[in-house]
């Protein structure tokens, strides 16, 4: 393992709070972003991971698993390019976008295409190309991260959903990612699948599985230790993120 450079050791990455006005919504809506070490001395610009956070759950769920330190730690080792991690609070109230929508521009797709990520992307020093942009999330933030990443495939190189909570998921089908995987543009993604091997949702993962298969669809399925619990993809952080992470080049843009 080669040892850190010097601008990592002494410009360590951290982690922000931001907000956007959501014209969806009519007020402002927090994110967290995970700067990387060395973003405020570089100029070059860097691949964007958009996580989502399950339900009931806010725009610190990845943040409390402990996303920034794993990212911290891979980037240092130089285990994974530099990359900033945005992650969006969903609206998760009962009445709210995360789950009384599934799909579409009034929903949490429209707060991550039209206006989350051109806030992103102004802000921040970003690689604004499909290339640069993967998004994931975790149970239900693991259904959009598949139906946005699904039905965008120009916006995004690839999707991972973890414990997706597909089997609890009953959505009209332009937004069912059941029916979007059969898709021939879902081919053009990099795919992450899994679940826990005594997780609740691993039924609808499992199925989801076998759509891609039998499509022909290539994409990473993973049937790891545990439950659909914080502790199991805390566990599951470091192949999450070198999923996400293998698909960007090393050099600067």
């Amino acid at each position: 393992t080669p040892p850190p450079t010097p601008v990592y050791i002494e410009h360590p990455g951290r982690m922000e709070v931001g907000s956007y006005y959501s014209h969806i919504l009519g007020r402002e809506m927090v994110y967290r972003i995970y700067l990387p070490p060395g973003y405020d001395v570089e100029s070059h610009t860097y691949p964007v991971l958009y996580l989502l956070h399950g339900h009931p759950f806010d725009e610190q769920h990845w943040d409390r698993l402990g996303v920034d330190e794993t990212a911290e730690a891979g980037i240092r080792s130089g285990a994974y390019p530099p990359f900033l991690v945005v992650m969006p609070n969903g609206d998760p109230s009962p009445e709210g976008l995360y789950v009384s929508t599934s799909g579409g521009d009034h929903s949490v797709e429209g707060l991550i295409v039209n206006e989350l990520i051109p806030h992103i992307d102004r802000t921040y020093r970003t690689w604004a190309r499909r290339e640069g942009r993967a998004i994931g999330g975790i149970s239900r933030g693991g259904v959009w991260s598949l139906e946005i990443g699904f039905r965008h495939p120009e916006l995004f190189a690839a999707v991972g959903a973890h414990s997706a909570a597909l089997s609890v998921n009953y959505p009209h089908p332009l937004y069912d990612p059941y029916t979007l995987a059969t898709d021939p543009a879902a081919a053009s993604l990099r795919i992450w699948l899994d679940a826990g091997d005594v997780d609740w949702a691993r039924a609808g993962v499992e199925r989801l599985h076998q759509v891609l298969e039998e499509h022909g669809v290539a994409h990473e399925y993973v049937i790891g230790e545990g439950d659909h619990t914080n502790a199991y993809w805390s566990r599951m952080l470091p192949a999450y993120l070198a999923f996400y992470a293998a698909g960007w080049p090393r050099a600067s843009r």
